[in-house]
């Protein structure tokens, strides 16, 4: 057959490794001294790992764990709750 390639149009090695960061917005409803109530428009998975970035007065970032995810209608439309825990040092829970 004519115009068939007989070589790969590209190779990925086995050994690649890297990190996938994903960005949402979120808006901080309750923050507290272990873990922050925020509304987002994709839901979390408890146990999963992120930074939580301040913006404005309060500019920072914060590793956190999400406790919970709950589905809720706002203004009409589905968001989601999030529970963040607070990760001090490594160690989710710790004050």
């Amino acid at each position: 057959m004519l115009g068939r390639r007989s070589h790969a149009r590209c190779v990925i090695p086995a050994s690649l490794e890297g990190v996938l960061s994903v960005s949402r917005d979120v808006v901080v409803r309750a923050p507290d001294t272990r873990q922050v109530t925020v509304v987002s428009r994709e839901a979390g998975v408890p146990g999963e790992r992120g930074q939580l970035t301040l913006t404005g007065a309060n500019a920072g970032s914060v590793p956190v764990r999400v406790s919970t995810s709950r589905p809720v209608v706002i203004d009409g439309s589905i968001r989601h709750v999030l529970q963040l825990k607070l990760v001090v040092d490594g160690v989710p829970d710790a004050l």
